[in-house]
């Protein structure tokens, strides 16, 4: 629906000279005023548009980060949207729009130092981070871009980052990994427990057991003399 309602605002302003040609000179004048007042209302549901859309966006990433996109032709960028998942989104959007989005998603503010020229937005969920960040950094290697086209930041959790803070990011483990990683653990426990009970031995655990009740029996020794 909004992708419609984007199409119709795209085309009002080559409709609206036509149909304003079609009117009588008396009609035209009395005219220019709400021409010029649906003109700026067209130009603010435009943007609103492209901001819920970007905010709908940020909703489904963990990740966001951008590259310069003077340099990069439209077909280099077609070939390099196939190599990555389709849950990973790029856009070229207007710096102003990209900060009014994040200020409706939290984890994606503390970025405006990032919002010159003009960029290509990566928009990347948690279980793409690793790929798309090697895809595209070998992509720049072997076109000697990294330069021009290199990632320049992006933010995590609301954390500003730069090009390392980002490779440092795309190196943890994901949930899935985590979970895993867990689930082995839990697994170890009981056998590493059984073998350090074994390993103490029963002659261990009476020494230790002996030791402790000579403590208790000076510590009730010393109670009672106390007591008189």
């Amino acid at each position: 629906m909004a992708r419609l309602l984007l199409s119709v605002l795209l085309c009002l302003p080559t409709l609206l000279p036509a149909f304003y040609a079609t009117l009588p000179r008396g009609a035209r004048l009395a005219s220019r005023g709400s021409t010029a007042t649906m003109g700026a209302d067209w130009a603010v549901a435009k943007k609103k548009i492209v901001v819920d859309s970007v905010v709908e966006t940020m909703n489904d990433a963990s990740l966001m980060f951008c590259v310069r996109s003077e340099g990069i032709t439209v077909n280099d960028m077609n070939m390099m949207r196939q190599k990555f998942p389709d849950e990973v989104k790029i856009r070229c959007v207007k710096n102003t729009l990209v900060k009014r989005a994040a200020q409706e998603v939290p984890r994606f503010q503390g970025g405006d130092s990032l919002c010159t020229r003009s960029n290509y937005w990566f928009f990347v969920p948690e279980e793409h981070l690793r790929e798309t960040f090697e895809t595209w950094n070998d992509w720049v290697k072997e076109t000697k871009m990294e330069d021009e086209n290199g990632i320049v930041g992006g933010v995590f959790e609301g954390q500003l980052l730069d090009f390392k803070g980002i490779e440092a990011v795309t190196k943890l483990p994901t949930k899935q990994e985590l979970m895993g990683q867990t689930a082995v653990l839990l697994k170890q426990i009981p056998t590493k427990l059984a073998r350090a009970l074994d390993g103490a031995g029963a002659q261990r655990l009476a020494k230790v057991t002996k030791q402790a009740a000579g403590q208790k029996l000076v510590q009730a020794v010393k109670a009672v003399e106390g007591k008189k």
